[in-house]
């Protein structure tokens, strides 16, 4: 097995989402979702980051049959936008200070702008925007979760025929020499 060449399909779809999201350059860090935004018992974070981020993460995989073992796969790509709370947007703040403080809803824009409707044309279809929310936290992290909706075709487990090589043909004599 060579580990330098990425064949499963979820690992080349997480591939082609890395490189469309690092045409943002604003994004510092672009990954799996590992749980790296997650507090441990002490108040810190699992793994450093650097912000702004985005994680990614696939849920809701579904499978269907097609035949010979081909399936045809759907779920849901996560992308969580994460940057430090610059401040509160309160209604007496100048509107300079508020764009500041609102600034990542630029950022979602942007990320959805490069990912909805796109596909990069290999190995799934399309993704389309279903969700997008805020998540809660209690530290000073914005988090900011967007889901689409995508769909694949999974060929791993169609059978490989043996390559039969064929024999060379003999020529035998029954004369003597």
């Amino acid at each position: 097995m060579n580990d330098d060449v990425m064949i499963a399909i979820l690992g080349n779809v997480f591939l082609a989402v890395q490189n469309r999201l690092a045409t943002l350059p604003e994004l510092k860090f672009i990954d799996q979702d590992l749980g790296q935004l997650e507090i441990d018992e002490q108040g810190e974070r699992e793994s450093p980051v650097a912000f702004p981020c985005a994680l990614t993460d696939f849920l809701e995989l579904r499978y269907t049959d097609n035949s010979k073992n081909q399936q045809q796969g759907e779920g849901v790509l996560e992308v969580r936008i994460a940057l430090l709370a610059y401040t509160a947007a309160t209604h007496y703040y100048k509107d300079t200070h508020k764009l500041k403080a609102l600034g990542f809803w630029n950022l979602e824009h942007r990320v959805n702008k490069v990912l909805h409707g796109w596909s990069d044309d290999r190995y799934f279809n399309p993704l389309s925007r279903i969700s997008s929310s805020t998540e809660r936290r209690k530290d000073n992290i914005r988090v900011r979760v967007i889901r689409y909706n995508f769909g694949f075709v999974d060929n791993t487990a169609i059978p490989v025929p043996a390559q039969t090589v064929p024999r060379p043909d003999l020529e035998t004599s029954t004369e003597a020499a």
